[in-house]
C-alpha cells in the first residue's frame, strides 16, 4: 500500500501536539508526513512576556521542531507557506509546492490591530520571538535614557508605558514589568523613583479585566493591578496610537512613549485565503471531526478553525489546540485508513492567569468550578506551565531560570 500523504501547516501547539500524538498511531510507513513552517521550533506563547520582562531567556521557551519529526520519521521543511491549493491538493510555500492527499491546516493567529491607524508604526507586539526580544530591548533601552534625564517631567514621560488589552497578555504583562521595575531596576537605577516616575497604564473597551474568564478571576486581576499600581482603564477604546500618545474613542489622550499592542488576534493570512466556507470571525469552519467544509481531505483546529460547541465557536486559546489535539491525530488516522472519525467534546480545564511574583489566579472548572488566588494559585500556575512544557531539557531551564529570578536579578543585559 502506498503511504498516504500529509501535510502539517504549522508548528504551534495545534501542529506539535498533532503530531506528537500520531507516534503512537500511525503504522510504520502508513504516511508520508511533512510539517512546515516558517520557524524550526515551536514557540511556548503564553511564557512569551517573560522573555520580554528578562523572567526568562528566549531559548527557554523554543522547542526544535526536527526533534520529534525525526523521532517518529516524519520530514520537517522550513519555508513560508503562501497558500494552500484545495483544488490541486497542493501546499504552496516558498520552497516549492507540497502535494498531499490529506492537509492539516493550523498556521494559528497573528495578531489584530484591528485597523487602528499607527498600530503598525508605534506599537510592539508579544506574538514571536523577535517581539520578545524587541520589547525587552525598548524597555531597557527607555530606563537608560531616563537615568541620564535630569528633568523630572521628562523623565516621567519618558517612562509612560501603555499596554492596550486587559486579556491575558495584557495583565500578566503589566504585572510582570511591575516587577522588573521593583525587585531589579529600582537597585541598578537608583536615580529613579520606582514608585513615581515610570507608569503602566492597561487600556480596553470591556467592563472588566480579563473579560473572558470567570468574574472571580477578574476581581483578583483587577485586586492584584492596583495593588502593582498599574492603571486600568476600562471601557476605553483607542482610536489611534501615535509615536508619544495613545488617543481613545472618547477624545481623551494617554501619555505612551512605549504601547504594547494586545489587543486579539485574528486567522492567518493562510487561512483568509482558502477557498472553504469560513465563520463570521474568518475563522476555518469545521465539523465535530475537525473536517473543513465535510472534505476528508482537509482538517483544522486550534487558533485557525471555528469548532462549534453549544452554538458558539471555541475561544483561541493553547489549552483548546492541546485538548483537540489528540482527538484530531486519531481522526487523521481513520481517514488515511478509510474508517468512520469520531466526534470531539470539549470540556474546560479552567484558566490560569499570573499575577508577578507569587501571585496568581486559578480557577479549577472540573473540581466543582473553584476559583482561589495568591501564592497556591502561583504554584499550580508554575507547575501546570512547566509539566506543559514539551522537552526535558527546556523544563529543567524553565525552572532553573525562574529560581534565579525569583532569588536575584532578571536579565537586564541589553542583547539584541
Amino acid at each position: 500500500m502506498t503511504a498516504r500523504r500529509v501535510v502539517v501547516v504549522g508548528g504551534g501547539f495545534a501542529g506539535l501536539h498533532l503530531v506528537r500524538r500520531l507516534e503512537g498511531l500511525l503504522r510504520p510507513g502508513e504516511v508520508d508526513l511533512t510539517l512546515v513552517d516558517r520557524n524550526n521550533f515551536h514557540l511556548f506563547t503564553p511564557l512569551l512576556y517573560q522573555v520580554a520582562t528578562g523572567e526568562l531567556p528566549p531559548h527557554a521557551i523554543a522547542y526544535p521542531l526536527r526533534v520529534p519529526l525525526a523521532r517518529a520519521g516524519h520530514r520537517f521543511v522550513r519555508a513560508e507557506v503562501t497558500g494552500v491549493d484545495v483544488a490541486a491538493r497542493l501546499v504552496r510555500t516558498s520552497a516549492g509546492d507540497l502535494p498531499y492527499d490529506h492537509v492539516v491546516v493550523v498556521p494559528g493567529a497573528v495578531p489584530n490591530d484591528r485597523g487602528i491607524p499607527g498600530v503598525a508604526e508605534h506599537a510592539l507586539q508579544v506574538k514571536w520571538l523577535s517581539d520578545g526580544r524587541a520589547l525587552r530591548h525598548r524597555i531597557l533601552s527607555t530606563f537608560e535614557r531616563a537615568a541620564t534625564e535630569p528633568d523630572r517631567a521628562r523623565r516621567r514621560d519618558l517612562l509612560s508605558f501603555v499596554i492596550v488589552g486587559a486579556g491575558p497578555v495584557g495583565i500578566e504583562l503589566a504585572a510582570s514589568m511591575r516587577d522588573l521595575m521593583d525587585h531589579t531596576l529600582r537597585a541598578i537605577y537608583p536615580s529613579i523613583d520606582m514608585r513615581r516616575d515610570p507608569s503602566i497604564t492597561v487600556i480596553d473597551g470591556a467592563d472588566r479585566v480579563l473579560p473572558t474568564m470567570d468574574r472571580r478571576l477578574s476581581a483578583i486581576a483587577a485586586r492584584r493591578m492596583a495593588a502593582l499600581r498599574v492603571n486600568v482603564l476600562l471601557g476605553t477604546f483607542v482610536s489611534e496610537v501615535g509615536p508619544d500618545a495613545v488617543r481613545t474613542k472618547a477624545g481623551t489622550t494617554a501619555a505612551a512613549r512605549t504601547v504594547v499592542w494586545a489587543g486579539g488576534v485574528r486567522p492567518d493570512p493562510i487561512v483568509a485565503a482558502l477557498d472553504v466556507p469560513k465563520a463570521e470571525d474568518g475563522r476555518l469552519l469545521v465539523d465535530g471531526a475537525f473536517r473543513v467544509a465535510g472534505r476528508d481531505d482537509v482538517l483544522s483546529f486550534g487558533d485557525a478553525a471555528a469548532f462549534m460547541q453549544e452554538g458558539r465557536p471555541l475561544p483561541q486559546l493553547a489549552q483548546v489546540a492541546v485538548l483537540q489535539a489528540p482527538a484530531a491525530a486519531r481522526n487523521l488516522a481513520h481517514l488515511v485508513r478509510g474508517e468512520g472519525v469520531e466526534t470531539f467534546r470539549y470540556h474546560r480545564k479552567g484558566d490560569l492567569i499570573a499575577l508577578g511574583r507569587t501571585s496568581a489566579g486559578a480557577e479549577f472548572a472540573r473540581f466543582g468550578d473553584v476559583v482561589v488566588g495568591g501564592v497556591f494559585a502561583w504554584t499550580v500556575w508554575r507547575a501546570n506551565y512547566l509539566t506543559q512544557l514539551v522537552g526535558v531539557r527546556n523544563r529543567g531551564t524553565l525552572l532553573f531560570e525562574w529560581l534565579l529570578s525569583y532569588l536575584s536579578r532578571r536579565i537586564v543585559t541589553d542583547i539584541q
